[in-house]
């Protein structure tokens, strides 16, 4: 009679634990939360079982507000703040003052399918094209500008 005790209290609080672990520390909806409930919905059965309806209330009872008080107090401490990752990146990408604007003119270096590498007024520059494909040696000419992104077309005068 203890050991089925002991069993299915073991089969509860390894469910609980693996629920709040879930909830917490690994993202997603995954195997961890589903094993969780599993196990308590089997301890919880397993409790009706061997022990009668009283007892199993009783347990479905305590579990429900074990699992309310555990995750409210594993979500207002500070524990978790200890255990996660807390970096910020700051940085950003291509902050670089673009020596280009519309109108100039240049060459693409790589094949632009739609995005490559294009030099213009003697800067090599990612950049890209509204059209799916441009050839390498591709006379080029500035369509336009906006924050880092050089949009190019092709220079039909020179080609």
């Amino acid at each position: 009679m203890y050991t089925e005790l002991f069993f299915i209290l073991l089969l509860l609080v390894a469910g609980l634990a693996l629920i709040v672990l879930e909830l917490l520390a690994i993202p997603g909806t995954t195997i961890t939360g589903l094993c969780g409930l599993g196990l308590i919905v089997y301890g919880l059965y397993e409790m009706f079982m061997n022990f009668g309806t009283l007892w199993g209330i009783v347990s479905v009872v305590i579990t429900l507000v074990t699992c309310v008080i555990l995750l409210i107090y594993s979500l207002r401490t500070r524990v978790w703040k200890k255990l996660s990752l807390n970096r910020e990146i700051n940085a950003k990408v291509n902050m670089v003052k673009i020596p280009v604007k519309a109108g100039d003119k240049g060459v693409s270096i790589t094949r632009l399918a739609p995005v490559g590498i294009a030099e213009i007024n003697n800067e090599r520059l990612e950049v890209y094209t509204s059209t799916s494909y441009v050839e390498p040696n591709t006379p080029l000419i500035v369509d336009f500008v906006e924050g880092n992104k050089i949009r190019v077309v092709v220079d039909k005068e020179k080609e």
